[in-house]
């Protein structure tokens, strides 16, 4: 019971929040989801607020090295298997 009464309380704490000017800014940016204002900072909601505050060309940078990251990954392991299976 006491859980349900802290769950109906955190979403009219939420909407509340939601009318105010501070919330709607952050609506209009999408960060809304990322604001409860009873909530601790976490890494879990720290991490997703600094990436959506990252600029796009930053982010087409940061997934151009992870995809080329993981294609020399792929590569380094077929090589290695393709030298062990001539090994054997």
């Amino acid at each position: 019971m006491a859980t349900r009464w802290d769950a109906r309380v955190r979403e009219a704490e939420r909407a509340r929040f939601a009318t105010s000017v501070p919330g709607r800014i952050l609506a209009a940016l999408g960060l809304s989801s990322l604001f409860v204002p009873r909530a601790r900072i976490t890494k879990a909601r720290l991490v997703p607020l600094a990436w959506a505050l990252v600029p796009l060309r930053i982010k087409l940078i940061a997934g151009g090295v992870l995809a080329a990251w993981l294609i020399a990954l792929i590569g380094f392991t077929a090589l290695a298997a393709l030298v062990l299976v001539r090994l054997a």
